[in-house]
């Protein structure tokens, strides 16, 4: 894929069409609910009542036309694209976008070293470089457990694209790629990434990846935010990484072994700043 958009995930209008119902849908959502309706008010009781809140929501869905499961369900258009292209059978895909005050070339040099970028995220643990294209990451994940995943760099379509994918036998195998190209009005450099994964199990698996892109994708935000920091101050602010008083993170780890259990847990990851596109 030559180019990748800047929103490659859910927009408002997507999200909308995509929950559409055919009208055989509406029309079997009317008429299951109003069957469910009429049961449920003969039978009476507390399975009655059940089945008369079920039957209300199939009318006002089959009235409305949209289906929220549905949407769920149905990939967007760009990462239908995406399937099709890497044969795929289903895909999941978040993306951001940062502009960092810094000639391309020095940006893209100091992105393409990992060992530059592990220490900015708080969640991984370590990064250790197998041969020159494969690197292991070691990352924490809820509860003090770790996790581990392997990234190997592909050839890239230019000397502006930086691309990584996981082995083919990962159970949830993933796509990363950052374009870069110069900022309007000489601001620096605008880095797009874009992260795809093959959920395992589906729709179903889709359905999970939809969930957690809730929090995965403002990792992925955070991550470019501290590149960005790093590059145009030299150091991260802790309190965008590691806002006390804020509930909603990324992970919430602490140290594994006997420090965790002397010590209570540390919340560290990403805070929620915005919501996914």
């Amino acid at each position: 894929m030559t180019d990748h958009p800047l929103i490659a995930t859910h927009t408002k209008n997507d999200t909308g069409q995509r929950g559409t119902m055919s009208s055989a849908e509406r029309a079997l959502s009317l008429t299951a609910g109003g069957a469910l309706l009429l049961h449920g008010w003969r039978t009476g009781g507390l399975a009655g009542a059940l089945e008369i809140v079920a039957g209300a929501y199939g009318v006002w869905r089959g009235a409305a036309g949209h289906c929220r499961l549905k949407q769920a369900l149905t990939p967007t258009p760009f990462e239908q694209q995406f399937s099709r292209e890497h044969q795929w059978p289903i895909s999941e895909a978040i993306t951001r976008s940062v502009t960092i005050n810094r000639p391309l070339e020095e940006v893209r040099d100091f992105i393409a070293r990992v060992e530059n970028i592990g220490p900015l995220l708080r969640w991984v643990d370590s990064v250790e470089q197998l041969s020159p294209d494969t690197t292991c990451w070691t990352l924490r994940a809820p509860a003090g457990r770790k996790l581990q995943t392997t990234l190997i760099r592909q050839p890239a379509e230019d000397q502006n694209t930086l691309h990584w994918q996981t082995p083919d036998q990962s159970s949830w195998q993933h796509d990363i790629s950052l374009s870069l190209t110069p900022a309007p009005a000489n601001r620096g450099t605008q880095v797009k990434a874009v992260v795809v994964c093959k959920p395992a199990m589906g729709k179903l698996g889709y359905a999970f990846a939809r969930a957690i892109s809730l929090f995965s994708d403002k990792a992925l935000l955070n991550g470019l935010q501290a590149v960005k920091q790093q590059m145009e101050t030299g150091e991260v602010s802790n309190n965008r990484m590691r806002p006390e008083g804020d509930d909603d993170f990324f992970y919430v780890h602490g140290d594994s072994g006997h420090a965790a259990a002397s010590q209570p847990p540390v919340k560290t990851g990403v805070a929620i700043e915005g919501g996914i596109h």
